[in-house]
């Protein structure tokens, strides 16, 4: 056979090269799509996994388009185009099975969420390179095969490009809908990419010929098959947990779980969970446990200056499985509650799994900003418990412009009430949050809940809240069946109305639309602790004595800041200074920092107060273990991360010389 006849029986029939081109793109977009779906359960799905997940991919299409160029000029194309289209294919369907175990070994679930997200995002780029990167490289090479395979049948060239490039781009439109709307909420991820590999699969059989189609054939057909198979939970629960429920939504990755031990606690956990919850419920108790539930049912008090409005309507914007309507069913008897939330699924999920009384009031699947929009209704108390990606809160739902609609549906001294990640007064994303809102109400309060990192934000509509007045409410009003709830309550209505509210906002720039900077700021939030790790240095003029009020009373607002200004100022330190600065560096997540002053606080404490000083390093040490580990984790991550981009490049560079040498 001649040359020209051997390269014209090397190409690619155009139907042929059109069709390849159409599941290529199909494949490509829609693994792209459900990669971070598939990362979700361990990594979450962050604008920074998002980034990795695409950069991968980019990076591996790009460097395989170079190597099929190369490839194009020498090979058999449809032969390659062959092997391509099957190396990826079982590459992506084969994707879900070492997801699980990768995931588990790159994040531990036993990481404490604030100190984590630096694991999550190393881990999820050396989890995008090894899962996805290969198949990647292998599909960039398709379209520069395609166009030289066609050309070689006689196309002309400018028409095999615009012919392959509308093809690809008509699957990917495909795939992207097809992924999203269909795909995942109907099959779930781990199927999805079980398709989109059979569908690869399938563009090698249009090209192979003879025994090879009919193998191809049936292995487009196990990988179809494969999407059936039980891959048991996408997440494992951790130690001394039951996996109630697990669903994969339109919006999310979602886990009902249940503690074995009593009195049971359910959460509702998505996407990487960890030790955080977006809904909760205690067996028993229509509380929980003094979560920030529990104090934001103090909301319809301070818009009455201590007394419940009449005829009393509410609006939780984020209901997530309705935690927030099963306490005010409680304490606040025939409220009218409206849920929102963007995700039907944990709706349902709560309707299932969260049982108990909750508020009557109507229900809404639909993003809060669009809502609030769209109403013509009013409340005297908004709630903002909305959180995308875990621990991000929505952008348009924290602006100058989200605050206006929220003013516009307030009756008249009525309260927005704000759920916001937040360990100190001066945390930056409470600063921008509460300046914003500020703006639109003209005030601004928030109070730092204890043991938590939550922080109660809460403005006014005509006049600033007066907390105070919360003082009236203790022993009286609300009578619940369970004594142990209702001393729960009167301590909590105790707790707020102490003082321990501040203003906040008044000299932070605002948030607006055009500008969402949440997701950078709550980064800064989490990973710049600002730890010492020593103790502090008491070099003040004060007397101890007047140090030590100073600091128990910023003790007592949960002022972490002026106790540490307290004791810092202090002439002389004391074994009770030391131990009132180790709690505010504690609460500050400043771990090392308070093991030091609990440690220096030993000499010279007396009997009572060294037992007391060494419980409490006792249990700071098992938050310092998780520290560790989480620090550790995210120093190996980064290193697989670099291992695998090296062992990829490294393939490439041999494929490229052996390609030249050849």
């Amino acid at each position: 056979m001649a040359e020209s006849d051997r390269r014209l029986a090397a190409g690619v029939p155009p139907a042929a090269g059109g069709a390849v081109a159409f599941l290529a793109g199909f494949g490509c977009m829609a693994a792209e799509l459900t990669a971070v779906r598939l990362l979700a359960p361990h990594f979450g799905d962050s604008a920074y996994v998002w980034t990795n997940v695409i950069g991968v991919i980019l990076a591996a299409l790009a460097v395989g388009a170079w190597l099929g160029g190369r490839a194009a000029s020498r090979a058999v194309v449809h032969a390659v185009v062959a092997w391509v289209c099957l190396f990826a294919g079982v590459a992506i369907a084969g994707a879900p099975w070492i997801a699980q175990p990768l995931g588990a070994w790159l994040v531990p679930g036993n990481l404490p969420l604030d100190a984590a997200m630096p694991s999550m995002i190393r881990g999820s780029l050396a989890a995008t390179v090894a899962l996805f990167a290969p198949a990647m490289v292998a599909l960039g090479a398709l379209s520069p095969l395609l166009v030289t395979g066609i050309v070689r049948r006689g196309g002309d060239v400018g028409r095999a490009s615009g012919a392959v490039a509308a093809a690809g781009t008509l699957g990917s439109l495909v795939g992207t809908f097809a992924a999203t709307h269909w795909l995942v909420p109907m099959a779930g991820c781990r199927a999805t990419l079980a398709i989109a590999g059979a569908c690869l699969v399938a563009a090698a059989v249009v090209v192979a010929a003879g025994r090879r189609r009919a193998i191809g054939a049936a292995i487009a057909g196990l990988l179809a098959a494969s999407a059936l198979l039980p891959h048991g939970p996408m997440r494992p629960p951790a130690a001394g947990e039951r996996l109630v429920a697990e669903v994969e939504s339109r919006v999310q990755y979602l886990q009902v779980l249940r503690t074995a031990a009593a009195p049971a606690r359910i959460r509702l956990a998505i996407n990487e969970g960890l030790d955080s919850f977006h809904s909760l419920a205690i067996d028993g108790s229509c509380f929980t446990g003094g979560a920030y539930y529990d104090w934001h049912a103090l909301a319809p008090l301070l818009a009455g200056d201590g007394r419940r409005p009449d005829g009393l309507r509410a609006l939780s914007i984020g209901d997530a499985a309705g935690t927030l309507r099963r306490v005010y069913a409680a304490v606040h008897p025939g409220a009218e509650v409206d849920a929102v939330d963007i995700d039907a699924a944990a709706m349902r999920l709560g309707d299932e799994h969260f049982g108990g009384p909750k508020a009557a009031g109507r229900r809404y699947v639909v993003d809060g900003r669009v809502f609030l929009a769209r109403s013509p209704e009013r409340w005297h108390v908004v709630h903002v418990d909305a959180y995308a990606h875990q621990v991000y809160i929505p952008a348009h739902l924290a602006s100058v412009e989200f605050f206006r609609a929220v003013h516009e549906r307030l009756e008249s001294g009525g309260v927005v009430a704000c759920n916001v990640g937040a360990l100190r007064r001066d945390d930056p994303v409470l600063a921008r949050i509460a300046a914003s809102c500020r703006q639109v109400f003209g005030n601004a309060s928030a109070l730092l809940l204890p043991a938590s990192r939550n922080a109660l934000l809460v403005a006014r509509r005509g006049a600033p809240i007066a907390p105070a007045r919360l003082a009236d409410r203790v022993g009286a009003g609300e009578r619940f069946d369970n004594a142990a709830d209702e001393a729960a309550w009167r301590a909590l209505v105790a707790a707020a109305a102490d003082g321990a509210w501040f203003e906040v906002g008044a000299s932070s720039p605002v948030l607006v639309d055009d500008r969402p900077v949440l997701d950078l700021l709550l980064a800064r939030s989490y990973l710049d602790r600002g730890d010492p790790a020593v103790a502090t240095v008491c070099e003040g003029r004060q007397p101890a004595a007047e140090a030590e009020m100073a600091a128990f009373r910023a003790r007592q607002r949960n002022d972490w800041s002026a106790v540490l200004a307290a004791v810092a100022g202090s002439a002389e330190a004391t074994a009770y200074l030391r131990e009132l600065a180790g709690d505010a560096r504690w609460s500050l997540r400043q771990l090392r920092a308070a093991a030091a002053e609990y440690t220096a606080g030993l000499a010279g404490a007396d009997e009572a107060s060294t037992a007391r000083v060494r419980g409490k390093l006792a249990n700071l040490a098992v938050d310092i273990d998780a520290l560790d580990r989480a620090e550790a984790v995210a120093v190996r991550n980064g290193g697989v991360a670099l291992a695998f981009c090296g062992v990829l490049v490294g393939l490439v560079i041999a494929a490229s010389w052996r390609r030249a040498s050849s």
